[in-house]
């Protein structure tokens, strides 16, 4: 036997310490006399006479077959989910047109009047027909621009969409990013229709903050009319994530949001997150972003703070496998923007040199922007290959590597011990191993 590579212990109290595996998701409790065993094992190869600790320490996977070569394990989760074929995802533009005009957008210069014609529709599901003999799930993701301003597209496409996944026994899935402003209860029953059960909002803090962040075109507020749609439809909200952008000047803008959805009878149905301003395509003043190792503490504060009183038994930020980092680096995944183009990510909307085809080219070849994306292996290169927590990171952003030349790592980095700690304390489970796979 040999100890793994991804093995992470830290101290819990005068008699205990935890124990955390990267690549298993492993948590476990365990005396620290016996964890001198293991670290005696490690050092100098001293044999673990006791059979319940050493069993225990291979089945949270702290200690392995010695032929067993980890970075190939990493390797071969990844591969094997990276080029899975029995799930195919869309992230689809129905309009590149927004009615917000944020001040940190990304997709500045994308943004037009474009709205998904016939044709773009129907090779949509064309792409969809030619995947049924061997998907089993098929998920949308509405995106745009605002989707909502195409919201008779989206009702005639999800139409067509969840025909034919019915006919062919294949599981459906849609969820949606917006902004929230078009989000009013009849539009709520309409996305229920439609079989949307997952919704992303953004609010950036108190009215005048986010105001100043997403007015509309002509320069008028929004806050108060995204509050006021997910106060009136609560009955009618999915599943809804708030996303609380946040740079240097709005640090604590998820407190005031915590307020609001208190007030508002929001919290538990409503739950914010922050997400960091970045300065992609120099969209942004980059004096302005947070550094991400501040932010990864920032971040984990808030999502700590806002689960006090609220769900108790919350585990917050427990670090997870990855294998595939996300669609960008996944073969059955594309985004379509409302013209047609394809791209692998959607932080590559408009960006004609980032394309990796048209829907209504056929067949789709490979280019290299699409192979740039999908044969990156983090288990092959420095400092990835050599990092205790690879198999939660597996590299970091495709996008940001993409467009920065440099990986960029995992939040988990900087808060490994604060997560898996809370986790610990929320879930005691006294030497009993658990895996997450959430």
């Amino acid at each position: 036997m040999k100890p793994s590579r991804y093995s992470h212990f830290f101290p819990f109290s005068t008699s205990q310490s935890i124990a955390y595996n990267a690549l298993s998701n492993a948590l476990a409790m365990i005396e620290n006399d016996k964890l001198a065993v293991y670290k005696q094992f490690v050092e100098s190869g001293r044999e673990i006479e006791d059979t319940q600790l050493r069993e225990e320490l291979i089945q949270g996977a702290f200690l392995l077959e010695e032929d067993i070569d980890e970075i190939e394990l990493v390797r071969y989760n990844m591969l094997r989910v990276r080029y899975a074929t029995n799930t195919f995802c869309l992230t689809i533009a129905p309009t590149s047109a927004c009615n917000f005009r944020c001040i940190y957008c990304y997709e500045k210069d994308a943004l037009g009047h474009e709205y998904m014609s016939e044709s773009v529709q129907n090779a949509i599901v064309k792409m969809l027909d030619g995947q049924k003999a061997h998907i089993e799930t098929f998920t949308v993701t509405w995106f745009g621009g605002e989707p909502l301003l195409a919201l008779p597209i989206i009702q005639q496409l999800s139409g067509r969409l969840i025909e034919l996944c019915k006919k062919e026994g294949i599981t459906y899935n849609a969820n949606m990013i917006t902004n929230g402003y078009l989000l009013t209860r009849e539009t709520l029953r309409l996305l229920k229709e439609l079989k949307i059960d997952f919704i992303q909002v953004t609010l950036d803090g108190n009215p005048e903050q986010h105001d100043s962040k997403r007015p509309l075109a002509d320069g008028s507020g929004t806050f108060w009319t995204v509050m006021n749609n997910l106060r009136d439809g609560n009955d009618l909200l999915p599943q809804v994530s708030l996303r609380v952008n946040v740079d240097l000047d709005n640090i604590s803008a998820g407190e005031e949001i915590n307020h609001f959805l208190d007030e508002y009878g929001l919290s538990g149905k409503v739950i914010p997150y922050y997400g960091r301003i970045r300065s992609d395509k120099g969209c942004y003043d980059e004096q302005k972003c947070i550094r991400e190792c501040d932010f990864a503490e920032i971040e984990y504060n808030f999502a700590l703070e806002s689960r006090k009183g609220r769900r108790p038994s919350t585990v917050v930020r427990y670090p997870t496998s990855k294998t595939a980092y996300c669609g960008a680096d996944s073969t059955g995944s594309y985004v379509v923007a409302a013209d047609g183009t394809l791209y692998k990510c959607y932080s590559d909307i408009g960006n004609e040199g980032k394309r990796v085809g048209n829907i209504l080219e056929s067949p789709i070849r490979p280019n290299s922007t699409y192979l740039r994306y999908m044969l990156f292996d983090p288990t092959v290169v420095q400092p990835c290959n050599s990092c205790s927590i690879l198999p939660i990171c597996m590299g970091g952003c495709p996008f940001q590597r993409d467009s920065r030349g440099s990986h960029q790592c995992s939040s988990h980095k900087y808060i490994l011990e604060r997560s898996v700690r809370n986790a610990a304390s929320t879930l005691i489970c006294s030497r009993k191993t658990f895996k997450n796979d959430d």
